[in-house]
C-alpha cells in the first residue's frame, strides 16, 4: 500500500508543510475564512487541481489549521479526488459527455450541500478546528510522534528502494534476453 500512496502522501506533506510556513493565518481568514464563499473558492481550486485523497487530506488539513472552515476543507477534500482532470476524461469516454456533466454537476452540489452542513454543525455544536488540535495540550512533537514519522518515512523509502531495485532487475533481465 504504501507503494501506492507513498510519493502522493509525501507530496501532501510537503505542500503542508509549505502552506503552514508561508501562508499566514490572517490571509487564510480573510480570503478562504468563513461563509459560503470560501467553499465556492475551494471548489474552484480543487476542479481543476490534480490531487488524489492521500495528498489533499495533509493540505485540507494544514489549511484548517490556518483558519479555513470545515466546510470549505470538507469541499476540498471531497471534491478535488473526484474531479481530477483523469477521472473526468474516462467519465467522458465510457458515459459520454451528459452523464459527465451530470456527475461533475453532482459532485459540486453534493460537495457544498456537505460543507455547508459541516459549518453548521460546528457552528450549533461550537466546535473549533485549531481550538481542538492546538488546545490538546497532550504530546504534540514528542519523542513518540518523531519516532512514528521516522518509521514511516523509513517505511516509505524503503518501499521505493524495493520498487526502483524490481525495474532494474527487470530491464536488466529484458536486455539478456534480446542482448541490448
Amino acid at each position: 500500500m504504501l507503494g501506492d500512496i507513498g510519493k502522493w502522501f509525501l507530496a501532501g506533506v510537503v505542500i503542508a508543510g509549505t502552506i503552514s510556513a508561508f501562508l499566514s493565518p490572517q490571509l487564510v481568514e480573510s480570503y478562504l475564512g468563513q461563509g459560503f464563499l470560501s467553499m465556492v473558492i475551494m471548489l474552484i481550486v480543487a476542479v481543476p487541481l490534480y490531487v488524489c485523497a492521500t495528498a489533499s487530506t495533509p493540505i485540507a488539513a494544514a489549511l484548517a489549521m490556518k483558519g479555513l472552515s470545515p466546510g470549505a476543507a470538507l469541499v476540498f477534500l471531497l471534491a478535488g479526488p473526484a474531479t481530477n482532470a483523469a477521472s473526468l476524461t474516462v467519465v467522458s469516454r465510457i458515459l459520454g459527455k451528459k452523464a459527465t456533466v451530470i456527475y461533475l454537476a453532482s459532485i459540486v452540489i453534493c460537495s457544498l450541500g456537505l460543507g455547508a452542513l459541516a459549518n453548521y454543525i460546528y457552528g450549533i455544536m461550537g466546535l473549533s478546528v485549531t481550538n481542538w488540535v492546538f488546545g490538546n495540550s497532550g504530546e504534540t512533537h514528542g519523542l513518540f510522534s518523531l519516532i512514528s514519522s521516522v518509521v514511516l518515512i523509513g517505511l516509505i523509502i524503503r518501499t521505493f528502494i524495493q520498487t526502483w531495485a524490481s525495474k532494474k532487475r527487470e530491464f536488466v533481465d529484458s536486455c539478456e534476453d534480446y542482448a541490448c
